[in-house]
């Protein structure tokens, strides 16, 4: 047996995510949001506002020491 023989493939899944990683995000993407209501889009906005509000407190901060 050689060495290649050993190694098990991978479940096709994963395969599958490997080859096409846009298509299984979209997929996966569409599940998250179905079972929970709150997709990948939703916590891009929840942490750009939380970067916003980080930055603002932080200019605030800085002025306020000046």
């Amino acid at each position: 047996m050689t060495a290649t023989e050993d190694r098990k493939s991978l479940p096709y899944l994963l395969r599958f995510a490997a080859r096409h990683p846009v298509k299984t995000l979209r997929r996966n993407q569409g599940k998250a949001i179905r079972c929970t209501g709150f997709g990948l889009g939703q916590c891009v906005g929840c942490a750009a506002f939380v970067i916003a509000v980080v930055a603002w407190l932080t200019v605030q901060y800085v002025k306020h020491l000046s």
